[in-house]
């Protein structure tokens, strides 16, 4: 099914706030990661790609290339684990080999590393507080460092921030996870839902783009989604939003 000249059709006239916000996306690289790195950077938007180890040894070259561009490369885990399920030692092999690569890919493209970002996969999911706490003891061991931006007012982000957690959390996800292949008769739909909640005002169900305050924006580069990808950015910037990458 050709997207490419969809419109949604049924959406109010949407506020339009400028505001600072920073664009996060898990589970790199995909296919699509080097025509979305391109893309992004005709819009002028900078990013924090969240790496998975495996997909980053298979296809390194666009987050070199996202690098080049002024990206910020972060460790999302080797697979893509829960590690609620992990030992410690289990977890944290995976949070290595996946910086060492970063590392590696970091030399290659000649860039010197901003800032040590981590995302968990799962993020709620990852395990008891004893060992919730022993990873966040061993994530600061390896020098990653809390996400620093000025201005949030969501009250789940600040509560993660004041907690001290290491893993970066977000103000605002996009959902961009539940649209299918752009052939599916659902896509344009899900895409239609996608978009409309970026109109939604409703700060209970994390959705505050209408209102003042710095947006931490989670979107995944799943290679499923093709085209629409960039659709969803494009309603992101439609809502006024001026994407920067955080303070290092």
């Amino acid at each position: 099914m050709d997207l490419s000249g969809f419109a949604p059709r049924f959406r109010k006239v949407p506020t339009v706030l400028t505001k600072t916000a920073l664009l996060t996306i898990d589970d790199s690289a995909s296919i699509h990661m080097g025509e979305r790195v391109d893309f992004l950077a005709s819009k002028g938007v900078p990013a924090v790609w969240f790496c998975r180890g495996d997909y980053l040894a298979e296809r390194p070259e666009p987050a070199i290339q996202a690098l080049k561009n002024g990206s910020i490369l972060g460790n999302h885990s080797w697979d893509h684990a829960f590690f609620s399920q992990l030992s410690l030692t289990e977890a944290f092999d995976q949070v290595d080999r996946t910086d060492r690569l970063i590392e590696e890919l970091q030399l290659r493209a000649g860039v010197v590393r901003k800032v040590k970002a981590f995302r968990f996969p799962f993020e709620p999911q990852i395990g008891s507080p004893e060992h919730a706490n022993a990873l966040q003891k061993g994530l600061l061991e390896r020098g990653f460092v809390p996400l620093q931006v000025e201005g949030v007012v969501s009250a789940a982000f600040l509560s993660q921030s004041e907690s001290g957690n290491l893993s970066w959390f977000w103000t605002y996800d996009t959902e961009d996870w539940s649209l299918v292949g752009p052939d599916s008769p659902e896509a344009p739909q899900r895409l239609e839902a996608v978009l409309a909640r970026m109109d939604k005002d409703d700060p209970e169900a994390a959705c505050g783009l209408n209102r003042p305050g710095t947006e931490i924006v989670v979107m995944h580069d799943h290679g499923h989604t093709g085209a629409q990808w960039q659709k969803v950015v494009e309603g992101l910037l439609s809502k006024g939003l001026r994407f920067t990458l955080p303070l290092c």
